[in-house]
């Protein structure tokens, strides 16, 4: 039982982690409340862009950035120098900027993870019900199983337990944001999926004066049959004085019935320029759709119970999605543990806590810069007098030390 960790999610960062620790020779296990990689109905991708160099030196043995791109990619774009992102004006169809994503690789959710959980052991089907600490801390689970290690690593994402264990439920809980999403995840005509790689063979951001923020992007394009590729299109939008209630009240809006997200996502892009409103129009009825408010939670140091506790990834620093921030952060957590378990925990095998106080001031200092800058640039982008001083318009997908001036007031 000495030095075993307890890895609580079986997500990006938690079997990043897992890969660290296997390489750095320390007992481990990972707990899912999930039963399988495929449980979930709902896939997504996400974007690598200055995340390479630390992801490489926590990918398993064998896999490498060559590796990831012919095997996790939504496509079969080469990384290189010259890959950009493209913005454009939804009212006038102009292009408002290229915005450099150099080298940059967008993997899909469930690939990826299926390659990170190669030798892995990993425990389906335990969802953690409780949490105790002292010498040692142990996890017990909803089916009455228990586990005890030396250090539990909550990598179970937004909504972390964990993070609640560590802080209570008021300081923990997500800040509500007045942004709000419509999305499905679809196929589209064979046409019109043709004609909307033909704008961007993997994606596309939109920008509307009334405030609206469009993202159209591939998910899957393996088929041979352009008809039956995937599709990611989104739209967010800032949320009125009393917009939602009224959505709510009157029933124009079921957010738990596909088929009215898809019209509200309709209506809601009617308007757009061509070729911008035919994609969106496209979308069939019954596209798989959610609907969802834009949470964070702005990073704050947490008691790690004389080293035994931890937090990462999600749980650590959730943010918003509009600079593509979460996941490079994510990656560079589980390098940042890498490193301080190498240069502080091997020598002393009976405690992470000269580790975790190096790991911790480096995740709490850049979540915090991170979440608030998302936020901040989030806001930005629907008010069409904010968008070129923007984050991602001044600095692209690349972290700045700018960063650190930029955030939304906290309440």
């Amino acid at each position: 039982m000495e030095n075993r960790v307890l890895i609580i999610g079986a997500g990006t960062v938690g079997l990043l982690m897992a890969q660290n620790l296997k390489k750095l020779g320390i007992p481990y296990a990972v707990f899912e409340q999930d039963a399988s990689i495929d449980a979930r109905p709902r896939d997504w991708s996400f974007g690598v862009y200055w995340a390479q160099s630390p992801l490489k030196e926590c990918l398993p043995e064998g896999v490498d950035e060559k590796f990831l791109a012919e095997n996790a990619q939504v496509d079969n774009l080469t990384p290189s120098a010259d890959l950009v992102l493209p913005q454009y004006n939804t009212e006038t169809g102009e292009l408002i900027k290229n915005i450099p994503t150099p080298y940059s690789m967008r993997l899909q959710r469930r690939k990826f993870l299926r390659i990170l959980s190669q030798g892995i052991d990993i425990r389906y089907g335990k969802r953690l019900a409780e949490v105790k600490t002292g010498s040692t801390v142990v996890a017990t689970f909803e089916d009455g199983t228990k586990e005890e290690g030396k250090l539990l690593i909550g990598c179970d994402g937004a909504h972390s337990r964990i993070r609640k264990f560590l802080l209570g439920p008021e300081q923990a809980a997500m800040r509500q944001l007045p942004l709000l999403c419509n999305a499905a995840l679809t196929s589209l005509p064979k046409e019109t999926a043709l004609a909307l790689r033909k704008v961007h063979p993997r994606s596309i951001g939109t920008i509307d004066p009334s405030g609206r923020c469009g993202w159209m992007s591939v998910h899957d394009c393996s088929d041979p049959d352009p008809g039956k590729w995937i599709f990611t299109m989104l739209v967010t939008w800032p949320e009125a004085a009393d917009a939602e209630s009224k959505l709510r009240e009157t029933g124009v809006l079921n957010t738990s019935s596909r088929p009215d997200i898809v019209r509200d996502l309709k209506e809601k892009t009617a308007g757009f320029a061509e070729p911008f409103k035919s994609f969106f129009q496209a979308i069939p009825d019954d596209a798989p759709a959610w609907h969802n408010r834009l949470s964070d939670w702005p990073t704050e140091k947490w008691d790690n119970r004389d080293g035994t506790v931890t937090l990462t990834g999600d749980a650590a620093h959730p943010m918003t999605f509009h600079r593509g921030q979460g996941l490079n952060n994510a990656i560079n957590d589980a390098y940042s543990m890498k490193r301080a378990l190498q240069d502080h925990h091997l020598s002393d095998s009976d405690s992470f806590s000269e580790a975790l106080k190096v790991y911790e001031e480096d995740v709490c200092e850049r979540g915090r810069k991170a979440v608030l800058s998302s936020a901040e640039n989030s806001i930005m982008l629907h008010d069409w007098k904010q968008i070129t001083k923007s984050a991602v318009f001044k600095y692209g997908i690349e972290p700045s030390a700018e960063d650190a001036k930029l955030g939304v007031k906290e309440s």
